[in-house]
């Protein structure tokens, strides 16, 4: 049989001969000599002739053969693809032709409490840099080379803050594409089995990788999700993802979370965060000193896929009270002072869905019956310096304890004594425990009584000036639920003061 012939018959049929160059050889092959072995036994007169080579003159016995060896062959083709690693790719395949190209560009689309959030990603895989551009026209440029370092650009502030990229962030950040590993991580800590099928997505066939999970453990805007469902789509030529969708269904089934990822492959992306935006007259605020995340000594939970964008910052936002005095308060002659700053606070990074926890929260106190104004006040909101704002306990030293309800992540938390006058407040502890009594495992995140007046042990932390900023404390993501303050009143008087109490951070999952 000659080589046009067996091309003629193989272009008639439906095999699928890819995507190994040396299978379709093998094949072909096979075919051949089967076909010389099938016209030998037919005899010389069935044999086809030299001039008129064709399929017509094999009588029906002659083409069952043909048939049986076509589909032996393809049966021992598709076998060997399955035992050399030529069937469907594994997600770590998907992952690594994924991160082949040079950059990929995904459009994110987030569907939650009735609005409609998109984002643009850019991943330059040789630099290994992460461009976001969100639809508040925020940038987030996160490098995960030897720098480690992550760029945010604020609209609201007007300012491009530097900071260290925190730890290696959850799913390993410094990965390509984040999505593969948080489904490869969740379906493993979770031992839930992963769907395979071929489907069609945008028009095109597609590889489908699909986990559903019910109570996976998270939640979205406090509400409890009774069942997550994530699915990856791969192109199954390139192998490379072409669309992602995460979906967050309460126990009701209501949908309080729907994420649609579309994915490209451009020849090239953005090369600064002023490409994407972000004016060159923006100043530059470095902030190195800062780590974000929980201590290493606190356990984290298993992540979820609501934890993708548990590790991207933002400037956090706080609503100051009007200003009492103006320009910088004298010296009290109170040793180990802090120096006034001659300036606004600045940024400080929290991750993304960051809010002030202890809003509304239940307040005891080691004097259950203030001089003036009630404990409910601490965490009212009011921080304001007026007399219907401030709550006077009695002198030495008094504690207030704040119960979140829940154990939560912390990242900062602001104190408000008194800025009616720059007072100086002594013996400042602030602790935090998930024992409501703050026996054993206390942890202090604060701590300025150089006398050891509390008996909380001496502390090394400074003395400040009581301004309307109030005192913002850096927690480090530290998991807790009671907030306990200790004071041993002022430079100027015996009593203790507090205006307001606010908690940032996140509730754990």
């Amino acid at each position: 049989m000659k080589e046009r012939d067996f091309e003629r018959l193989v272009g008639g049929l439906e095999i699928d001969v890819e995507p190994n160059p040396a299978h379709r050889d093998r094949l072909r092959q096979q075919m051949l000599a089967t076909f010389e072995t099938v016209g030998r036994s037919v005899g010389p007169s069935l044999a086809p002739t030299p001039q008129k080579a064709s399929l017509t003159v094999f009588p029906p016995v002659a083409k069952v053969a043909v048939a049986a060896a076509i589909v032996v062959a393809a049966i021992f083709g598709a076998q060997a693809m399955v035992r050399r690693g030529w069937g469907p790719p594994t997600l770590n395949q998907v992952r690594q032709a994924t991160e082949r190209m040079a950059w990929m560009h995904a459009v994110v689309t987030e569907h939650r409490d009735g609005t409609v959030r998109t984002e643009q990603h850019w991943n330059d895989f040789s630099s290994r840099k992460a461009y976001i551009l969100a639809s508040d026209r925020s940038v987030i440029v996160s490098e995960f080379g030897s720098g480690r370092r992550e760029l945010l650009y604020s609209p609201q502030i007007k300012a491009v803050v530097i900071s260290e990229l925190p730890g290696k962030g959850l799913f390993g950040a410094d990965s390509a594409y984040t999505l593969v590993d948080a489904f490869a991580v969740f379906a493993a800590q979770n031992d839930v089995t992963v769907a395979q099928w071929t489907d069609r997505y945008e028009g095109q066939k597609v590889l489908m990788y699909e986990l559903d999970k019910s109570d996976p453990g998270s939640t979205v805007a406090g509400r409890r999700v009774g069942r997550l469902t994530m699915r990856l789509m791969a192109d199954p030529e390139t192998r490379r993802l072409v669309g992602a969708h995460v979906e967050q269904l309460s126990g009701s089934g209501a949908v309080l979370s729907r994420q649609e990822w579309a994915m490209s492959y451009p020849q090239s992306g953005p090369t600064s965060i002023y490409d994407l935006g972000v004016p060159e007259s923006a100043r530059v605020i470095h902030r190195t000193s800062q780590t974000i995340g929980t201590p290493s000594q606190e356990p984290r939970p298993i992540p979820t896929p609501e934890d993708l964008g548990r590790s991207r910052l933002m400037p956090l936002e706080i609503a100051l009270p009007k200003p009492q005095f103006v320009g910088t308060p004298k010296d009290m002659q109170t040793p180990n002072l802090e120096r006034p700053r001659g300036g606004p606070r600045p940024p400080f990074l929290v991750p993304v869905g960051t809010t002030n926890l202890a809003l509304g929260k239940p307040v005891s106190s080691s004097d259950p019956e203030p001089l003036i104004g009630t404990l409910d006040m601490i965490t009212d909101g009011d921080k304001e310096a007026t007399d219907g704002s401030v709550v006077e306990l009695g002198p030495g030293v008094q504690h207030v304890t704040i119960d979140l309800q829940e154990r939560c992540e912390i990242y900062a938390i602001v104190v408000w004594h008194y800025h009616l006058r720059p007072h100086v407040y002594l013996g400042m502890v602030v602790q935090v425990s998930n024992d409501p009594l703050f026996a054993g495992r206390a942890r202090t995140v604060f701590n300025n009584d150089v006398d050891n007046t509390t008996g909380q042990g001496k502390g090394t932390d400074l003395y400040y000036t009581e301004t309307n900023e109030g005192k913002l404390i850096d927690t480090q993501g530290v998991q807790a639920r009671y907030i306990r303050l200790y004071s041993n009143g002022h430079a100027a008087g015996d009593v203790n003061h507090y205006i307001e109490v606010e908690v940032y951070g996140r509730a754990v999952p």
